[in-house]
């Protein structure tokens, strides 16, 4: 009598725990609520492999929101949702957009200095890059990762959503994907977070 109960006791944890699971197991929220941005699981051939709340993990709300999106071998592509406290202006003509923006690039730029990207050379930008509705603040780089010898490419892209910043950062193997591929993934990304 007593192994019935605890096997039934078992069964009604693990019936009301195996749905808990799934949504552990899923990549992530659809919906960024504060911008509307939509975050599918799937963008083409690219996969949502993980997310991030800065404001659960780090304890620092104002850094939001980042989505990884990798097609294995070929691209990752990363885009982080936040306001850093501030209220920002959409678009990207507005001064505090701009500042991001090169804050962005400094990031890239750091990540030279400390040795993990040799010969980083800066391919165009700053320039106003559009996919769909959006238009972003964007520039292209090159640079061979240290540890490995191998190629790599880049893009960063800025802009003011709805009291956020949007960043896009792309990374991609010379020999894996070309810039038109590359151009056309970012297209079906805006398409897919930008909903009308």
């Amino acid at each position: 009598m007593r192994l019935r109960l605890l096997l039934a006791i078992l069964g009604v944890v693990l019936a009301l725990g195996m749905p808990w699971a799934r949504a552990q197991e899923s990549p992530g929220p659809q919906v960024h609520f504060a911008t509307g941005l939509a975050f599918p699981a799937e963008i083409g051939d690219a996969r949502l492999a993980r997310w991030n709340d800065y404001g659960q993990s780090a304890g620092r709300p104002e850094l939001g929101f980042s989505y990884h999106y990798a097609i294995p071998r070929r691209l990752v592509a990363t885009i982080y949702v936040y306001n850093l406290n501030q209220r920002i202006p959409d678009g990207t003509d507005h001064p505090v957009v701009a500042a991001q923006f090169q804050q962005a690039w400094g990031d890239i730029e750091n990540v030279a200095r400390s040795g993990r990207y040799r010969d980083l050379q800066r391919l165009d930008g700053p320039e106003i890059c559009r996919y769909r509705t959006l238009a972003l603040r964007c520039a292209a780089f090159r640079a061979v990762v240290a540890a490995s010898g191998q190629p790599v490419f880049g893009r960063v892209m800025v802009t003011g959503y709805r009291a956020h910043f949007v960043k896009v950062r792309l990374d991609w193997g010379r020999d894996a994907i070309d810039t038109a591929s590359v151009d056309r993934f970012v297209d079906a990304l805006i398409a897919a977070m930008v909903k009308p």
